[in-house]
């Protein structure tokens, strides 16, 4: 490899070079030369965030190899432009293969070097730029020669390919970096412009010419023909990552059109066939680009809105390396006719959203994407879906039962994988897939289906972690996920199968409840999975009941704590079985009266509720709208009248009176709403109330206590007028009544009744003096 800076060593293969002094602390850094990424350290880099790809090249065909096509690239150029997360002394990209001419960064010449190690899979390509970058900067590479075709740790193909009649790209996981110089990480997404000048005519490898084509990602902006020569120049304006990027050069027959999306929205559809083909392949193909409207559509409402600006599909012959359909953002790649006939179409499809609308940050969380791609079309072609198909319950709970624990499938977790050449295996597609369907059980369809619309709508555009999938999962469901999401997605070995259970409640009890009736509950666990129940747990709320009731004893396999009754369903319970728990409450003397529920819930996943509220209602006790009231003269020998208004139609009532709160009398005057009392001669001085108690049908007996009156007086005179003291009205302030106790007389009264004497009023005297006595 060429570089411009010196190297200091050649050692086993590994292209190293001159390290760069360290920064000061507040200086400007060198980039770090990883993305972090557990399955490829030395892939993608830091530092700054690639906004844009702006990939300009001429390829041309060179001659005929093994009955493919050989050609070099005659000259390229690849614009990046990025933004520094911190000032950068240095920074590098991903670039394997062909010769660099010219590195610029913001239109000034930069130094730069390549650090090789392919056994390392490293690839660097490491830019000094004149001046260190802040904020927003460009760089662009000036490359050429043949393109390298990338072998990946399990034998399949990448980076650039010849054809039988002409060369193609493809990127996933990490071969993009074979086509032009980047920042090859899933994690950091950007835009494109695609521009390529080739052949208008190509011959395939036995000499047969036809119209050339190029296919690529995005909207096609122009076609420019000059000379033999035609320039397709495609945008992509959607943020993509560069695994998802493809460059197909060849003979194609292109089929043009448009699709409608739910929202009204119609795009535009480009597919590419190769013209190669038989006509019974090109037919097949054609029917199904006829169906991509109608399936995006349904797709739409699984997934919602389709994430891209246009469609299609790529159909190529292609060297038996490339052995794959290959999700490339708006129109996939497949290798065959066949391919594009199947379930494959479905899962490139659903790819557009899982793994291309939002993309893993790593490759580690590979398996969100395909295992959602294979989860997908098995949903799509059920009876739940879109067709007549078996379940994804019983499809993936089959393909989980007949492997065995001992299988070395379950040797690698999806979610903690770091071995390159494994990564397309059984964790990724089929348990990925497994665990979409474990976790729908376990949270419920209504949780489920939110949570991938959700992902697409919160994280359009964007790369997201395992992390984030499980948060939201926690978050939309309201559900600890943690025990599942260890042991399908972090922890090696054969994960349990979840349970799934339905919950009922009733109750067996009066309506309404007496003082000392009782209320009898089942809670009813119907185990509605593929396997027998092995850790389901049910609570149930206590709280309502117990202020109205108390448990007649804690039933046997549950405990209490506090109000809330925890009940372990049965270990084994068989599929369709049901186990129950039974327990019943008295209802107390004091209980409020009205409704009151009880709520059962299943506390583990995986439980789904037919009946969880049992409502019940305890007797009311009855009670008038307003106090009993008392009319007439506190004093000895009269009569006070009750009044109690305000009670529900047809109450009869009883009328228990009280001297100092001690009952004497109780009347019942149900016909006549008012009763009356004759204060007694031993009541001069205490305080008169009364107590109405009404008894309706479907009530508990109810009692209210009026105020009390004012203390009582002595008989009023007759003919006094009621102005003799201590003739105050019903809840009058005590009077301070003249007193005859103790010999004792007011002087004002003795004058008086002597001034009436010697008038000769005798009569009168003996009046006031009787009044006075009576005090």
């Amino acid at each position: 490899m060429l570089a411009t800076l010196p190297v200091t060593a050649l050692l086993a293969g590994s292209l190293l070079v001159t390290s760069v002094p360290a920064a000061a602390a507040d200086g400007p850094i060198d980039g770090p030369r990883t993305a972090g990424d557990a399955m490829f350290p030395n892939v993608g880099n830091g530092g700054y965030d690639a906004l844009d790809y702006d990939v300009s090249l001429a390829w041309s065909p060179t001659g005929v190899a093994g009955g493919l096509i050989t050609g070099d690239i005659t000259t390229a150029t690849t614009t990046m432009t990025a933004r520094a997360l911190s000032p950068l002394r240095s920074f590098s990209l991903d670039f394997e293969g062909m010769t660099i001419s010219a590195v610029t960064v913001n239109g000034t010449p930069a130094t730069w070097e390549r650090d090789i190690d392919a056994d390392a899979i490293k690839y660097k390509l490491i830019v000094t730029p004149a001046t260190p970058v802040e904020g927003e900067f460009t760089v662009a590479v000036t490359y050429s020669g043949t393109p390298e075709r990338h072998v990946d740790a399990d034998g399949s193909y990448e980076g650039w390919n010849g054809t039988n009649d002409g060369a193609i790209l493809l990127g996933q996981p990490i071969g993009m970096m074979a086509g032009f110089p980047h920042n090859n990480t899933p994690g950091d997404k950007a835009t494109y412009t695609i521009s390529v000048d080739a052949p208008s005519v190509l011959a395939n490898a036995t000499g047969v010419t036809g119209d050339a084509a190029v296919a690529s990602n995005g909207e096609l902006q122009s076609k420019t023909v000059d000379g033999d020569r035609t320039t397709w120049v495609w945008r992509q304006n959607k943020q993509m990552a560069s695994e998802l990027a493809v460059i197909a050069i060849g003979r194609f027959d292109v089929i043009e059109g448009s699709i409608t999306l739910t929202d009204g929205r119609s795009i535009p559809s480009w597919s590419f066939m190769d013209a190669g083909l038989s006509d019974a392949n090109k037919t097949t193909i054609r029917n199904r680009v006829t169906q991509l409207e109608t399936i995006t559509r349904n797709l739409e409402s699984m997934y919602g809105a389709y994430p891209g600006n246009s469609t299609g599909v790529i159909v190529d012959s292609v060297p038996s390396g490339v052995n794959y359909a290959l999700e490339t953002q708006d129109r996939s790649f497949f290798p065959s006719a066949g391919s594009v006939n199947g379930n494959t179409l479905i899962h490139e499809l659903v790819h557009q959203w899982y793994g291309d609308n939002v993309a893993p940050t790593t490759w580690t969380d590979i398996w969100i994407g395909e295992g959602m791609a294979t989860w997908g079309p098995t949903h799509y072609n059920s009876a739940a879906g879109f067709g007549s198909g078996a379940s994804t319950e019983q499809t993936y709970f089959s393909s989980w039962n007949r492997t065995a624990s001992t299988s070395a499938n379950w040797d690698i977790a999806p979610g903690a994988q770091t071995d390159s050449a494994a990564l397309y295996d059984y964790q990724t597609y089929t348990r990925g897939a497994q665990f979409w369907e474990a976790l729908k059980i376990s949270i419920g369809d209504d949780a489920f289906f939110a949570l991938i619309k959700e992902w697409q709508t919160r994280f359009a555009g964007q790369s997201r972690t395992g992390a984030d999938l499980k948060a939201l999962a926690e978050e939309l469901s309201g559900r600890d996920i943690t025990a599942l999401w260890n042991d399908w997605i972090l922890e090696p070995g054969k994960p349990a199968w979840p349970d799934k259970l339905s919950l009922a409640l009733t109750d067996a009890a009066a309506d309404p409840l007496a003082v000392g009736d009782t209320v009898t509950y089942t809670v009813s666990a119907t185990n509605t999975g593929l396997v027998p129940l092995a850790s389901s747990v049910i609570t149930v709320d206590l709280s309502q009941l117990l202020t109205r009731a108390t448990l007649d004893a804690v039933p046997a396999g549950a405990t209490l704590e506090g109000s809330t009754l925890t009940w372990t369903v049965p270990v084994g319970t068989a599929p369709a079985a049901a186990a129950d728990l039974i327990f019943s409450a008295t209802v107390i003397d004091d209980a409020p009266g009205g409704a009151f529920s009880v709520t059962a819930d299943v506390a583990t996943l995986g439980g789904t509720c037919v009946t969880c509220v049992a409502e019940a209602n305890v007797m009311a006790v009855l009670a008038p709208t307003t106090a009993p009231t008392i009319s007439g003269k506190a004093n000895v020998g009269e009569t006070l009248t009750a009044s109690s208004e305000g009670w529900p139609e047809g109450t009869e009532l009883s009328y228990e009176w009280a001297i100092d709160g001690e009952p004497v009398v109780s009347t019942a005057r149900a016909a006549d709403p008012a009763t009356t009392f004759t204060i007694p001669a031993s009541a001069l001085g205490s305080r008169i109330s009364v107590t109405v108690t009404g008894s309706l049908a479907g009530f508990r007996t109810g009692s209210v206590t009026s105020a009390a009156t004012a203390a009582v007086g002595a008989a009023i005179v007759p003919g006094d007028g009621g102005t003799t003291p201590g003739t105050g009205g019903v809840g009058d302030p005590d009077d301070e009544q003249l007193s005859s106790t103790g010999g004792e007389f007011p002087i004002g009264g003795v004058l008086m009744g002597l001034m009436l004497l010697s008038a000769g009023g005798a009569v009168v005297a003996m009046r006031r003096r009787r009044s006075i006595d009576a005090s």
